[in-house]
């Protein structure tokens, strides 16, 4: 199983959580959208604003992190 085998952002973001268990954080899945899909740098790090990560202000939806990520995932 791939994660380029999944298709949106908040697939491959559950789909990295199931594969790496604990070590799952929005640091290692910023590591995943870089290294697997080529994000870049600033927008792997808004992904890790994604609300299944944390609460807070600047939180992003899972259509957002759809909207966000797309330029990469929809290749």
């Amino acid at each position: 199983m791939k994660l380029k085998d999944f298709v949106g952002a908040t697939e491959v973001a559950r789909e990295a959580r199931t594969l790496l268990g604990e070590r799952f954080s929005s640091v290692t899945f910023m590591y995943v959208l870089m290294r697997a899909f080529e994000v870049e740098y600033t927008a792997a790090c808004d992904a890790s604003r994604w609300h299944e990560f944390h609460g807070g202000p600047r939180l992003l939806s899972d259509a957002d992190l759809e909207a966000l990520l797309a330029p990469w995932l929809d290749r």
